[in-house]
């Protein structure tokens, strides 16, 4: 006798980017994992250049999207807008968990620029640390005006969805990974994950189903446009054209080789010397993802000196930027951690996608996919795949007062532990900014 699967289709999984709008809606089926309907459009050429252009443009993007996709229903999962959002991290005293809020919200009068009783504030519980002879906890503090977030919600309502909920990109992007943790062993283990984007990188590191580690990087594919445009004389919008066409070859190469790029397999430096287009591109933007390189380092280094005995893998890097082969190379040589190029939506029945949105690793889906999986609990089989990692976390309700806070420099943390020489100072200048809160 057959036996039909239980399915149940979730909520569409809208991620709003600096450069493009992904929408995809997922089934679960049994154990397993299915694409109902995906679409992605990009953004106009002058909401890319400016930020406060993105959602306006949006509203009619999605309202096509909707209009024209096979989506059931219009209720999404969004991201809070990343401009709207402050990080910092905290070290307090051991406190119960229902006492950490309003602890956080009494040191955060002086962290964050703006009144945070008219902010929306939620925070990730990173683990026990040991700071001379005292034990402290450290938490990843994550704030948002709550008027930008409604002027978002607003912009959202006018597009014609339904929001069911608002989600931390950085919870988003963990999700996707921790969707295969069903074993016990495989909460023991710490994963990397690195989104690179249109305009920021994100790092985020955890342990099991927890998230220990977050932080932004205001480096992005636009910077590496602006050094090939300002280096080679030509517009951004031809420096984007000539990028994107060099680094198509990135999802043949990922294609061709597997997941794990190789610094001596990787065709940037070599194929460089032969092109002398690409060798000027790479020259170009050496310096730039060299930077990029040294930050992800200091995030590393720092999470090896503040949680020790937890060593991650492996690096799996996602986004947009993944692709680029030489950044690949860059970061492979730089990095101690083996780096994959991640496939978010391994083991997830794509057929319903289109060839060009299923090209490559389809890395530029990871927010997409771990918003779409908000509101499902259930651990996913990995259809004879590994077992795979981690949670989001948003942790918090109130209940006490002051605390003597300490708010964390990391590259002081990192030098106390004897870690790392001189590291950018553009790091402790960058916190405020990144994503966050769920509503």
């Amino acid at each position: 006798m057959m036996r039909l699967k239980k399915t149940r289709v979730q909520p569409i999984g809208l991620d709003v980017g600096h450069d493009s709008i992904k929408m995809i809606q997922l089934e679960v089926v049994g154990e397993g994992l299915a694409v109902v309907a995906a679409a992605r459009q990009e953004l106009p050429a002058e909401a890319k250049a400016d930020p406060n252009l993105v959602m306006p443009a949006a509203v009619d993007l999605i309202r096509k999207m909707l209009r024209h996709g096979a989506f059931h229903g219009k209720q999404v999962v969004a991201a809070v807008p990343r401009h709207a959002v402050h990080v910092k991290n905290l070290r307090l005293p051991v406190m119960p968990a229902d006492e950490l809020m309003s602890a956080i919200r009494f040191e955060g009068k002086n962290l964050f620029p703006f009144d945070m009783e008219a902010a929306a504030v939620r925070f990730l519980q990173a683990g026990e640390v040991r700071q001379g002879n005292d034990v402290r906890q450290e938490v990843v503090v994550l704030a948002a005006q709550t008027q930008a977030i409604n002027d978002h919600l607003e912009q959202l309502h006018r597009a014609g969805v339904v929001v069911e909920s608002l989600d931390a990109e950085a919870c988003a992007l963990f999700r996707g990974v921790e969707r295969f943790i069903r074993r016990r062993e495989d909460e023991q283990q710490v994963h990397v994950v690195v989104d690179v984007g249109a305009r920021r990188t994100q790092v985020v590191i955890g342990k099991g189903r927890e998230i220990s580690f977050y932080k932004p990087i205001d480096i992005g594919g636009r910077h590496l446009a602006e050094a090939v445009s300002k280096k080679l004389g030509i517009t951004l919008e031809e420096a984007y054209a000539l990028r994107r066409r060099l680094t198509d070859g990135g999802d043949r190469a990922a294609d061709a080789h597997g997941d794990t790029p190789d610094g001596e397999n990787q065709p940037a430096e070599r194929g460089a010397r032969r092109d002398p287009v690409r060798q000027a591109v790479f020259d170009a933007t050496r310096s730039t993802m060299e930077e990029l390189s040294r930050e992800i380092s200091l995030c590393l280094r720092y999470f090896s000196v503040t949680f020790r005995g937890q060593r991650p893998m492996r690096l799996r890097l996602v986004g947009g930027e993944a692709r680029d082969p030489q950044l690949q190379a860059l970061l492979n040589a730089a990095m101690t951690l083996p780096l994959e190029l991640a496939r978010p939506l391994e083991h997830v029945d794509v057929s319903a996608m289109g060839d060009v949105d299923r090209r490559g690793t389809m890395g530029e889906w990871a927010v997409a996919l771990g918003l779409g999986l908000r509101m499902t609990k259930e651990r996913f089989a990995p259809a004879g795949g590994e077992s795979d990692n981690v949670a989001a976390a948003i942790g918090g309700v109130a209940a006490v007062r002051g605390s003597s806070a300490q708010v964390v420099d990391m590259e002081a943390a990192v030098r106390a532990a004897g870690g790392a020489g001189p590291v950018s100072a553009a790091v402790k200048e960058r916190g405020p900014a990144a994503e966050a809160t769920h509503a």
